[in-house]
């Protein structure tokens, strides 16, 4: 069955702001030339569908006239006459839920073409970005291409949304760099007609206290249950299928329900040869009895890559998965098979919860912990050149506002926050790559399994507890191989041990060469590409140096460049530059004009 990755769709748009859109979106296009795209004409709107052959499987004509059309990675097939059938039967489209687990959006456009309804899966994986035109409307995938419709520039720069991006390398909730171009909320009903834009929650995900008296085993055991079906149940569905294994928990898991069942599976790492995710994925490939190969990534990935990405992803995040897209290219002679992608599962365990109730149990400006973040709210204060304040005042609003909308318990409430922030619009660009490579499965989506977490108490997830147990009881010979998880396996061996103390006794030199795997070694795999090309790896603040320096002090960002090239092991420095980068790509696109 074929696949929709993306769309667009736009009614009433004047001409010139046709033809921006339809250059941005064959710009954002124009390297997967793999994939099938059409165009349909509903009324006096037009939709344009690309994906993987054939997109006819995914388009559907209802008996009143209306088309559905199917977009992302439905993890299984659901026929369209049983879909057609709950439409038919129901009163209000709010009603209606998707019969799909995974990445998932369901358009339906009326027959006149004048009322697009949609709905989203309940993380909101797919972003969808729109804006109102002057008598018209415009709704995409592809961010570029409603800010081309829109003709957005400077003037309609959204500040909180800019210090968004400084800050978190990503926006909150519906926000853009632009006032007038949005995003579409996770987990909704979206109507767009001639009365307006409207928008519902559906929360077809909610926490509950259903498993807060559950006996420890009783969790351990249920945990590794629901783990085992959601992600058996994807493998059953294909043949073949590629997983890129890090040394984390997410792809380890996948590769030990793999291994149970049996299924046909290929593995690969990319990065240096010294890196953790290489070194204890070709461990735990060896251990399970897989076929594992290491992909290097030339060192030219990011002069190469950053302006597809540019053209592609826009302004809708800060640039960093250059590398994915080089990684990606290397495979085209390996199987023809979807990649499995460990997308949310590290949230979903607990991973950065601790932290999270920590930050938000005071006013922040930030989504996440500095780790995850890039300009410090501070560091911003001090390189501005706009009104900064206001907007941090704003940023901050927003995210106890989104705060107090969750409902569940607090801690419950801080797993809401980065998953309806920094993984929906932000980490979601792994899933995203791969799908547009080779069609992509994510079996963390899985609303059971979602659910399941979303009802423990708040013990199971304090540095993935749970988890970590799951390991040790059921897969005790992927517990004993460390990796990027923890500073020690789950399961310590009396070898682990040894090496350890013999790794200790030698120099940081030897150690890192003779006795891999004894030191968490954190490698920035963008570091080397920087190394040895310099500015034209961070492609384009160089060449609009004049542009970006009217909105930001552009010493500290020198400073950065220069920590960068000196070593490279203070990751913030590149992730300021790298939000720097994303801003500074405006200034390299045409001034657009809204006639």
């Amino acid at each position: 069955m074929g696949s929709i990755v993306g769309f667009t769709i736009f009614i009433d748009v004047p001409p010139g702001a046709v033809t921006r859109a339809n250059i941005a979106e064959d710009r954002a296009l124009s390297r997967f030339t793999h994939l099938e795209k059409t165009s349909l004409a509903i009324g006096p709107a037009t939709l344009h569908l690309w994906g993987h052959s054939s997109l006819a499987d995914c388009i559907h004509a209802m008996p009143d006239g209306s088309t559905l059309a199917l977009i992302g990675s439905p993890h299984h097939d659901v026929p369209w006459h049983d879909v057609q059938e709950k439409l038919l039967k129901l009163d209000r489209p709010e009603d209606f839920i998707l019969p799909w687990e995974g990445r998932v959006i369901l358009l339906r456009v009326s027959a006149d073409g004048k009322r697009w309804t949609i709905w989203n899966d309940w993380l909101g994986s797919i972003t969808t970005y729109y804006a109102d035109i002057p008598n018209g409307r415009i709704a995409s995938t592809l961010e570029p291409v409603p800010v081309a419709a829109a003709g957005c520039t400077t003037d309609d720069f959204f500040l909180p949304g800019l210090v968004s991006l400084l800050v978190n390398g990503y926006f909150q909730t519906d926000w853009t760099l632009y006032k007038n171009v949005k995003t579409i909320p996770p987990d909704s009903l979206t109507a767009w007609d001639e009365e307006g834009f409207r928008t519902k929650k559906l929360w077809t995900v909610l926490p509950s206290q259903e498993r807060w008296e559950t006996s420890w085993d009783d969790l351990v055991d249920e945990m590794y249950a629901i783990t085992r079906q959601v992600i058996a149940d994807i493998l059953k569905t294909q043949s073949t299928w590629i997983l890129p294994l890090s040394s984390g928990l997410d792809s380890r898991l996948i590769a030990g329900v793999v291994a149970d069942i049996g299924a046909n599976v290929y593995t690969y790492s990319w990065g240096d040869a010294n890196n953790n995710d290489v070194i204890f994925s070709q461990e735990i490939a060896k251990t399970l009895g897989f076929p594992w190969k290491h992909v290097p990534l030339p060192r030219d990935f990011l002069v190469k890559y950053t302006p597809q990405w540019s053209d592609w992803f826009g302004r809708a995040m800060h640039f960093q998965g250059m590398y994915l897209m080089s990684f990606l290219d290397q495979l085209q002679g390996e199987p023809a098979a979807p990649m499995l992608n460990g997308f949310i599962g590290d949230v979903l365990a607990g991973d950065g919860l601790y932290e999270a109730v920590k930050i938000h149990s005071r006013k922040s400006y930030q989504i996440g912990y500095e780790w995850y973040s890039d300009w410090q709210p501070d560091q911003l204060r001090a390189v501005a050149k706009f009104p900064v304040e206001e907007a941090l005042e704003a940023n901050a609003a927003n995210i106890r506002a989104q705060i107090e909308s969750f409902p569940g318990a607090n801690f419950q409430k801080m797993l809401y926050l980065p998953l309806w922030n920094r993984q929906r619009l932000f980490i979601g660009f792994l899933s995203t790559l791969m799908g547009y490579w080779r069609g992509v499965a994510t079996p963390y989506l899985d609303r059971a399994y979602v659910r399941f977490c979303l009802s423990l108490p708040r013990v199971a997830f304090d540095h993935r507890r749970l988890l970590g147990d799951v390991f040790k009881r059921h897969y005790g010979r992927l517990a004993v191989i460390p990796g990027s998880y923890a500073s020690e396996p789950y399961i310590l061996t009396g070898k682990y041990l040894i090496k350890k103390r013999i790794g200790q006794m030698l120099p940081a030199s030897l150690r890192n060469r003779f006795m891999k795997g004894t030191d968490n070694i954190h490698i920035g795999v963008d570091v080397e590409p920087i190394h040895t090309y310099g500015k034209a790896s961070l492609w384009p603040i160089f060449e609009v140096w004049d542009r970006v320096s009217e909105w930001l002090d552009m010493r500290q960002v020198e400073q950065d460049f220069q920590a960068v090239m000196q070593s490279g092991e203070d990751v913030r420095a590149l992730r300021r530059l790298q939000a720097v980068q994303t801003f500074a790509s405006l200034f390299t696109l045409p001034q657009n004009s809204r006639s």
